[in-house]
């Protein structure tokens, strides 16, 4: 049977997911606040000088990345974790995952860089200005719409930065509209928690677990097969 991808079973799964196991989220969630505002601590009052600030950010880049894909992986274990037990081995990101996501992230974020600074370069007026809007608008909405979805194909599937483009766009394709939706609750949820510090601690998590189950219930509505033949997310 078709597994079509339904926003309102995305959310109860989701929240399904934190419910269950809140405590082991919830210290995952502390310890990785923890390791990176020491890591950013280090890089800012300890590395003043240029070269190792710059050396700094890097390494605060690479710690707050593994620390993300370390979430992703534990959240896929712990939504199969009836099916099967985990170690702690399991959620520690490979290096091959952590070098695409790196890689992807450098290459979105170096093309966004480069095309605003071209188009600053331009004489001033109205195409300057609908251009710039145009760039900034075209990579939020990669950032915020497709980019988790090739994170999950990264820590997933171990695909490579540009293998997993392909595979985002191609997986909403069919999807578009529920995942916009999906997209513009999420939004609103992330602006709900932004007035509240607090909010953000219970909400950052909440929509990550939130994008991993949309990643997989779009994945299932890929498959046209018997419901019993495939292991649903529950």
């Amino acid at each position: 049977m078709y597994h079509p991808f339904s926003v309102t079973q995305t959310l109860s799964i989701a929240w399904f997911v934190l419910k269950k196991n809140f405590a082991t989220i919830a210290v995952y969630t502390l310890l990785a606040f923890v390791i990176v505002g020491g890591v950013g601590f280090f890089v800012n009052w300890i590395l003043n000088d240029l070269i190792l600030a710059s050396i700094g950010l890097f390494l605060l880049t690479i710690c707050v990345s593994f620390v993300f894909l370390g979430f992703i992986k534990l959240v896929f274990q712990l939504i199969d974790k009836k099916y099967y037990d985990f170690e702690f081995k399991d959620i520690v990101p490979k290096f091959r995952v952590l070098l695409s996501y790196i890689i992807l992230l450098v290459i979105i974020s170096t093309l966004s860089v480069f095309m605003t600074n071209m188009i600053k370069r331009l004489d001033e007026g109205l195409l300057q200005s609908i251009l710039g809007i145009a760039v900034g608008v075209f990579f939020e909405f990669f950032f915020l719409f497709y980019f988790p979805i090739c994170t999950c194909f990264i820590v997933d599937d171990q695909s490579g930065p540009f293998e997993a483009v392909a595979q985002s766009f191609h997986l909403i394709k069919g999807n578009f509209l529920k995942y916009f939706l999906l997209f513009i609750l999420i939004e609103a949820m992330v602006f709900i928690g932004s007035i509240l510090i607090v909010g953000l601690v219970f909400v950052i998590p909440f929509v990550n677990i939130l994008l991993v189950v949309a990643y997989r219930k779009l994945v299932y509505s890929h498959m046209d097969v018997d419901d019993e033949e495939v292991t649903e997310t529950l």
